[in-house]
């Protein structure tokens, strides 16, 4: 009688998962920084549209008035309460924009739905130029190290003069994206 033998699969070798997992670990390596980078410029978009809105509320002010000064804004050379204003939620966490923040009754287009980077003004004596601050904090980019307006820290800071002529100057950005 002849026998037939027939093989048994008992699975997959130590090599073949070591060559698995060496795989999956290298997809991951370029794709994880990938991720973190791409959620970090989605955050910054954020800040350019609030930004944006920042800077057309106020420009409506100056057209109106001949200054940015008024009675509902910070005062010239005195930094804007920071809105968000809860100082219970940190830096880079998502949270709701206080349409009664003293400081901030001119801002006419408040964001859609909460921010995750926080916002200060401050008018220069003038009337007629203002510097526009945003704090943030990215996981990406690591540890809060980078000082912002009112005490804040992030790893991030976004600070553009804005002029009541509706220029403005190049923006700084720490660190630069």
């Amino acid at each position: 009688m002849l026998r037939i033998s027939q093989r048994q699969d008992r699975g997959f070798t130590l090599v073949e998962l070591m060559i698995v997992v060496a795989v999956i670990g290298v997809i991951a390596s370029l794709a994880i920084p990938n991720y973190m980078r791409f959620t970090a410029r989605t955050r910054r978009s954020e800040m350019l549209e609030t930004v944006s809105k920042i800077k057309l509320s106020f420009k409506n002010v100056f057209d109106n008035t001949g200054t940015f000064i008024t009675v509902s804004t910070a005062a010239a050379g005195v930094t804007s309460v920071v809105n968000p204003t809860s100082a219970s939620i940190p830096v880079g966490q998502p949270d709701t924009w206080d349409t009664h923040a003293p400081g901030w009754g001119e801002f006419q287009y408040t964001p859609d739905g909460p921010v995750r980077m926080r916002y200060t003004y401050t008018i220069a004596a003038n009337g007629v130029d203002m510097t526009i601050s945003v704090c943030g904090s990215f996981a990406s980019l690591g540890s809060n190290v980078v000082s912002c307006p009112q005490g804040m820290t992030g790893n991030y800071l976004y600070t553009e003069v804005f002029h009541g002529s509706g220029a403005s100057d190049p923006p700084i950005e720490i660190p630069t994206f």
